[in-house]
């Protein structure tokens, strides 16, 4: 049996102390290919002189250099990074940072692939780190990468550097792809890897129940939202939609928000103006952050999920609803349809409006959805399978290249 491939993985987006429901999909993803390969996390916190004093960075400072949660290592090292200002060479000070983890953790010779979470900073950093230690990279495109960082010159030029020198990419959606080649990356190295779900922590529990255990009632429906609370989620669009459908008769519906503001910001205390605004204050239930592993609660006590993301890489909100048999509604974007691929599935709305958003959540409403479809769709798209498909395209990078460096030393062996 070959020994187990080595991967050193980069992603400034994990859960740490400090945002400890942050970015879960990046941690289940690792979880997963921990069991096949031999992991080591470093997930890089920014820092700059001074940072105390923004209560929107303060607490950096209380994030612990290593954690032993995990079932692999896992650590949070501080690069220099300045917001806005120096963002453009956030990829190059990241990657002296790594040089220097690696070389302080004696980690030299004990890496075999780099696996970068990010195009930018991390796909970068990974590709300037590559050369500095001579192994081969990979980079996950998760969204804001391909969708949003083509206003940025300089760092779409980054991203595509990456692109094009790495051993191959992936994007957690075919679109996020597809985007790439037609910004310029080789189309010969890219491969979708999506996205998948925990369905034994998303699974469904009966409605009432549900409800019940979260102290909900259990003579309404609900409509429900999980996301930060950043105008980029569109929460407010769904609180129009919903005075809109109270207003056309639904009075039996009220409104879930799961979640709180993020590293983008906090517009929370809009939202719950808005509700007051509109009139339906005391229809909304503000559940406020909830762990990943409790969420499965809401989405079972739920009529129907709604997401109204203005982008979107391939949202694991939309499978972990579909585990908790809830149907879904949500904004045609980037990799959405990948995921709801037919109408027995959810309800894609193509304009991020109001009015179409409380037309489709009311079809929602009256449809009859089949639960066992719901969930035996998300159970076809587990995290195994994609650590699976992950290990071979390792396999396909690390392989020959041990394999020549075998052959290799046999030829200097026999030189006389």
């Amino acid at each position: 049996m070959s020994e187990r491939i080595r991967i050193l993985c980069i992603a400034t987006m994990f859960p740490n102390p400090r945002m400890p429901v942050h970015a879960q999909f990046v941690k289940q993803r690792l979880d997963a290919l921990s069991g096949k390969v031999d992991l080591i996390v470093v997930s890089p916190i920014p820092w700059f002189p001074g940072e105390r004093y923004f209560a929107r960075y303060a607490n950096r400072s209380q994030i612990a250099a290593q954690s032993d949660a995990n079932a692999y290592p896992t650590y949070f090292p501080k690069f220099f990074s300045i917001p806005a200002v120096l963002k453009p060479l956030e990829g190059v000070f990241l990657a002296f940072a790594l040089r220097r983890f690696i070389a302080t953790h004696g980690l030299e010779g004990r890496i075999d692939v780099l696996d970068c979470h990010l195009a930018f900073p991390e796909g970068f950093a990974g590709a300037l780190l590559a050369r500095m230690i001579g192994k081969p990279y990979v980079v996950t495109l998760r969204g804001h990468d391909i969708n949003d960082l083509p206003r940025f010159p300089v760092r779409i030029r980054q991203v595509l550097f990456a692109l094009r020198h790495s051993a191959r990419y992936f994007g957690v959606a075919r679109a996020l792809v597809d985007g790439a080649i037609r910004l310029g990356a080789p189309a010969d190295k890219g491969y979708a890897s999506t996205n998948g779900v925990d369905t034994a922590r998303f699974r469904p529990t009966p409605k009432m129940d549900a409800r019940t255990a979260l102290g909900l009632r259990t003579d309404r429906r609900y409509m429900l939202s999980v996301s930060h609370l950043v105008p980029r989620k569109g929460v407010d669009i769904l609180l129009r939609a919903h005075a809109m459908l109270r207003a056309a008769g639904h009075t039996d519906l009220c409104f879930i928000v799961v979640g709180q503001g993020g590293e983008e910001g906090d517009c929370e205390a809009d939202l719950r103006a808005l509700a007051t605004e509109l009139g339906i204050a005391e229809h909304v239930v503000w559940a406020g952050a909830v762990l990943n592993s409790d969420l499965h609660a809401w989405y079972s006590a739920a009529d129907v999920f709604c997401l109204a993301s203005e982008k979107e890489g391939w949202p694991n909100v939309v499978l972990e609803a579909m585990a908790c048999a809830t149907p879904v509604v949500a904004h045609r974007t980037w990799g959405v349809p990948e995921i709801i691929t037919g109408p027995d599935l959810g309800i894609l709305v193509d304009a991020r409006e109001p009015a179409p958003f409380a037309h489709a959540i009311g079809m929602a409403l009256e449809n009859d959805w089949d639960p066992a479809r719901l969930r035996g769709y998300a159970l076809e798209n587990t995290w195994d399978k994609v650590a699976d498909g992950l290990l071979t395209h390792f396999e396909s990078i690390v392989r020959p290249a041990q394999k020549a460096g075998v052959r290799s030393d046999k030829r200097t062996q026999a030189q006389p």
